[in-house]
């Protein structure tokens, strides 16, 4: 994770779009959530960008931005550390850390600069605040700091995105099995910090932070796509999943009543999202609280119903989690990678220097950040606003018609309707590609400029990028 701080480009092509939102919070906040839809607005809350601002401005913001990422995993971990160890002890509690931070397919996700990191951290927290001693009537009671400090947290957890409500309501709710008092009162703080917290953003917003979350209506559901994500992440997070299952197990056959452990709602949480994860656009991201959850309680489970085992079973989890962590690659760019996004955002910087903008890009979002440019769009959604025929859509169509945008970068395909593809063939022309990498894969950034720019891309020998002669 260190050494990824160090890379000086993106390693998943949407990082850019983060670097972007937090640079427009401060040269043009009313660009963030504006009503038209171009430049492309946060869908997400205004936290994240506020959290980057401070080292967006620095001479290697993304090094930075890495750097803010880590310690919310860190702090991430440390929450699901705490939750252990008040009902498993100190060593499971180090062991369950190891373990959440050991699976590399799962954690390495957690070191890009995204909006899931800061989510899990705060809710995590939320959740260490929240849990009660037992679910059980009687068994415990909020006082007005630990509602205040829920509150806070889970906020801030609607503020990078507002999936926190769903992952947040079974934490609430559990109260009502053991304080219904206490539960009345967290429930009156929330809905009031909430709704102020909502009418100061469509205030300042002049509307367009609800306009700009509702553009994810337009996502629709994508048969079979629930599905490949979770068995996406069955086989990644299978050794957290064995565990959860097989504690769980032997809990109910030692009859430990892990009905009565709040830990429950904490899973609740996680699964209540995948409803939403059948919408176009989703990955196996959506259950990245359900992983931090099955976690926390398979670790619990297993000391409730082997307590006899002292130290014996919490050291094999940790034997485990370093046997993962010694077994597994964390995805690391190459310097076949380093190259190609050299060369690519090389030339994007000195063909603006030369055409000037704007520009158009489907993927990778930090060519935008590099050029100083607004994000025009955000390519994976970019179908859905065609298909629901979005306002945005329709400006930026006539836009390739007109042919105002000087280059094209395409990785995301462009919408499918011929006039899309007629429009950008018709005053484009190709001028090459680079193959770029990322955590997941390698991917194709195909480069198209405008018919009238004497423009040649000529890319350096043994760098993974591609020139198109250009013909008459």
């Amino acid at each position: 994770a260190w050494d990824l701080i160090g890379y000086p480009w993106d390693w998943s092509p949407d990082e850019g779009i983060y670097l972007d939102f937090a640079r427009r919070l401060l040269d043009a906040p009313a660009s963030l959530y504006n009503a038209r839809g171009v430049p492309v607005p946060a869908i997400y809350g205004p936290l994240h960008p506020a959290l980057l601002a401070p080292v967006v401005r620095l001479s290697n913001p993304l090094a930075a931005a890495r750097v803010l990422t880590l310690g919310f995993t860190l702090i991430g971990a440390l929450a699901v550390g705490v939750l252990i160890r008040r009902r498993a002890g100190t060593l499971w509690a180090v062991a369950g850390a190891a373990l959440y931070l050991s699976v590399f397919n799962i954690s390495s996700w957690f070191m890009l600069v995204r909006i899931d990191t800061p989510l899990v951290a705060f809710w995590l927290w939320s959740a260490v605040v929240l849990f009660p001693s037992e679910l059980r009537a009687g068994a415990d009671h909020l006082s007005r700091g630990r509602i205040a400090g829920a509150t806070a947290l889970l906020l801030m957890g609607c503020l990078v995105k507002l999936t926190a409500v769903i992952h947040g309501l079974p934490l609430v709710l559990a109260w009502f099995w053991v304080d219904r008092r206490s539960a009345w009162r967290l429930i009156a703080a929330l809905a009031l910090s909430g709704l102020v917290t909502l009418a100061l953003l469509l205030a300042i917003t002049k509307g367009g932070y609800l306009e700009a979350v509702l553009i994810w209506r337009l996502h629709s559901r994508e048969p079979g796509l629930l599905s490949r994500l979770v068995a996406d992440f069955a086989v990644r997070a299978w050794p957290v999943i064995l565990l959860a299952l097989l504690s769980g197990i032997a809990a109910v056959l030692a009859r430990s009543r892990p009905i009565r452990d709040p830990v429950l709602f904490l899973l609740a949480g996680g699964l209540l999202v995948l409803p939403m994860a059948s919408k176009a656009g989703a990955c196996w991201n959506y259950l990245l609280p359900l992983y931090a959850a099955m976690v926390v309680a398979g670790a619990r489970w297993a000391a409730l119903s082997l307590p006899t085992v002292g130290s014996l079973l919490p050291a094999g989890i940790g034997v485990l989690a370093l046997v993962l962590a010694t077994s597994q690659t964390f995805p690391m760019p190459t310097a076949y990678d380093e190259a190609a996004a050299r060369t690519l955002y090389g030339f994007a910087r000195e063909f603006h220097r030369k055409a000037g903008g704007p520009f158009l890009v489907s993927r990778p979002a930090l060519v935008y950040f590099v050029v100083g440019q607004d994000a025009e769009i955000e390519g994976a959604g970019l179908q859905q606003l065609v298909d629901g025929r979005a306002p945005a859509a329709t400006e930026i169509l006539e836009r390739i018609i007109q042919a105002r945008y000087t280059l094209v970068v395409e990785t995301w395909p462009l919408p499918r309707q011929a006039a899309w593809q007629n429009s950008l063939h018709r005053n484009y022309r190709p001028l090459g590609a680079c193959r770029l990498g990322s955590y997941f894969t390698g991917y194709d950034a195909r480069l198209y400029a405008r018919r009238d720019l004497p423009v040649d891309f000529t890319p350096p020998s043994g760098v993974r990028c591609q020139a198109v002669p250009h013909g008459p």
